[in-house]
């Protein structure tokens, strides 16, 4: 091994060894002055650095690259922006329902009844929540069954799971009587009946559905009598002294959230991190004057806020050939472009260098909306104008690298400084490598 860069591309990648030999680095021959830039720029970092370990990413953000480390794993990139709880059935015996009823019936119906418990936005619109009926509140014989369930949108096809539970029957001699009632057992102060059973509705994978809603409504005895499926969006929701949690439904539209009681656990609920921005740095080299490697050509920021919107910070353009800059399906070119010089934007000259001499962190020369940015793939690309000896120009394509490929680009954290011209970046002190945690610029 020639070189192992342990100074320099070790502090950014912490401990990748560039194993000699791993690839096959012999001279190759292109007729294209495109690909024969490409060649000679391969051969001089291999000459400079040594053969390169072919596990050897160039994503050194530390987080959501195709690899961080030679060795390691890449790690998963989930923008999950929703609260959701993760439920877990415990069943119980009849026996014991039937004591759990009993013990809380007085203290449910004064809660519910309550005007000082106020119904709060339903919590759980994306959970496991095991529910078992337990009390409920209304005119016998009015309606047969409460309905409440669960449905989202799939390839325009309405999926539904639901939980039908029996109100009464119809043609009761309680006709328009006030009454309670207990599911499963009887109760002192109410009617029996018999729905003993667990529901789990389940909407935890649901997260990324279109359209995902829970709903309720009440059937009426009347099968010429009208309803209305509503969305759910309230309920009232409390513990009483037994530390069991209740949560009680208006079904009928009427603002009474005694149609539908259940017994609720919804247990070892999860909150994931409130999202942050992230972003990563790239930074290229153009061809343009092989064996510098300052990686200074071509520097922009890619950043992801919080509600998915992206954005492409370009930061530096140390070449001196016209560029293309491909973020996922957004692609912005130097040449015709106007550009934030000393805060006045000025047209982009092709053979001027920008912010390398020396480099300003905070300087933006452009900022343009991207789509379609992959954090997990680097899909970004570059384009470069190579001027072969026959004064023609030839394009350059520049692909984030595969591991163990000879690399033109690389990615940082966005805090992370390039190098000024013809400053090699083996030179780099160790403090290069931190979080890819990208602040929220402040208006």
């Amino acid at each position: 091994m020639k070189k192992n860069l342990i100074k320099g591309m070790a502090a950014l990648c912490v401990c990748a060894a560039f194993a000699s030999c791993s690839k096959d680095d012999g001279f190759e021959t292109a007729s294209n002055p495109a690909e024969l830039a490409k060649i000679q720029y391969k051969d001089a970092f291999v000459k400079k650095y040594g053969a390169i370990d072919p596990n050897q990413s160039w994503d050194f953000t530390g987080h959501y690259g195709k690899a961080t480390r030679a060795g390691e794993a890449a790690p998963v990139m989930v923008w999950n922006q929703k609260t959701y709880s993760e439920g877990r059935n415990e069943l119980v015996k009849g026996s014991d329902f039937k004591q759990y009823l009993i013990a809380d019936y007085e203290e449910v119906k004064s809660k519910v009844l309550s005007e000082s418990i106020e119904p709060v936005n339903f919590p759980y619109t994306y959970s496991k929540v095991n529910l078992r009926p337990a009390f409920s509140h209304g005119y016998k014989a009015r309606y047969n069954y409460y309905h409440l369930g669960a449905e989202y949108t799939y390839n325009n096809e309405t999926v539904n799971t639901s939980l039908e539970v029996k109100v009464n029957a119809k043609y009761s001699t309680y006709y328009n009587k006030d009454v309670w009632y207990s599911y499963g057992t009887y109760v002192s102060g109410t009617e029996n009946l018999n729905f003993n059973s667990w529901r789990e509705i389940n909407t935890l994978s649901w997260v990324n559905a279109d359209n995902a809603r829970w709903w309720v409504y009440a059937e009426p005895a009347n099968a010429n009598e009208e309803y209305t499926k509503r969305t759910l969006e309230k309920c009232k929701l409390f513990t009483v002294a037994s530390g069991r949690t209740y949560i009680a439904f208006d079904c009928d539209g009427d603002n009474n959230y005694s149609d539908l009681i259940c017994w609720i656990q919804v247990l070892d609920y999860v909150t994931p991190p409130s999202p942050v921005a992230y972003g990563k740095r790239y930074m290229v080299e153009d061809l343009g004057r092989i064996g510098d490697f300052d990686f200074n050509d071509i520097v922009f920021d890619v950043i992801q806020l919080p509600d998915g919107s992206q954005t492409c910070y370009v930061r530096a353009l140390g070449g001196t050939y016209n560029i293309t800059i491909k973020v996922g399906n957004t692609t912005w070119s130097k040449e015709g472009s106007q550009i934030n010089v000393d805060g006045e934007l000025v047209a982009a000259e092709e053979d001027k260098m920008y912010n390398t001499l020396p480099p300003n962190g905070e300087w933006i020369l452009a900022e343009f909306p991207v789509t379609g940015w992959d954090p997990t793939d680097n899909n970004v690309t570059v384009l470069v104008n190579t001027r072969g000896q026959d004064g023609q120009y030839y394009t350059n394509t520049i692909q984030f690298p595969e591991n163990g490929d000879v690399p033109m680009m690389v990615a940082v954290s966005t805090d992370k400084l390039w190098m000024t011209e013809y400053v090699s970046i083996e030179s780099v002190p160790a403090s290069f490598i931190n979080e890819n945690i990208y602040e929220i610029p402040q208006e």
